[in-house]
């Protein structure tokens, strides 16, 4: 059976915005405000998702707006517990979380901190060095870990990164060196 389609309706918003009814309004100066309060009662907060620490007697949370919460902690020791524990999976999702701050940078919330396992790397070319050189088109890297000269093995090391998490995992990556 044909039906045709219904024309779609046009938008309330779109209408009133085509008929010059809807206007943004001129910007309003607010003056200088005291919030010294405020940035000391969300110091001991971090925003993430979801609560999932075993501390909810000691953690308070509230919405923050784009599918964010905040949670307030009660002591020092709680906020860094979570904090070094890092982040969670959930439902297979990475979920993201940084100490809160009065001025995000644009990497608020934007960086994971991964440990990379590298393999691969010929003994005779296992410095620092290399592992920083492959690592970093990817993020920041905080820590190298080279056991080579205290290790049973050298079948792998490790390096601690940051990286940004709106940009593609990489699982594998090939590296040259000069020295062939």
């Amino acid at each position: 059976m044909y039906r045709p389609k219904k024309k779609k309706e046009m938008s309330l918003m779109k209408e009133l915005k085509e008929r010059n009814l809807l206007g943004e309004g001129e910007p309003v100066d607010i003056p200088d405000l005291e919030n010294n309060d405020l940035i000391e009662e969300n110091t001991m907060s971090v925003v993430a998702l979801p609560p999932i620490w075993g501390l909810e007697d000691r953690v308070k949370g509230r919405g923050v707006g784009d599918n964010r919460a905040q949670f307030i902690f009660q002591c020092d020791r709680d906020l860094r517990f979570v904090l070094e524990r890092g982040l969670w999976f959930v439902n297979g999702w990475i979920v993201s979380m940084d100490q809160w701050t009065p001025s995000p940078g644009p990497d608020f919330l934007n960086l994971i901190p991964f440990w990379i396992r590298i393999c691969g790397i010929p003994i005779h070319l296992l410095k620092k060095q290399a592992v920083e050189g492959l690592i970093s088109p990817l993020g920041k890297v905080d820590k190298v870990e080279l056991h080579a000269k205290n290790s049973d093995s050298v079948e792998y090391v490790r390096a601690h990164a940051w990286i940004k998490a709106d940009a593609p995992l990489q699982f594998r990556n090939t590296a040259n060196f000069k020295t062939g």
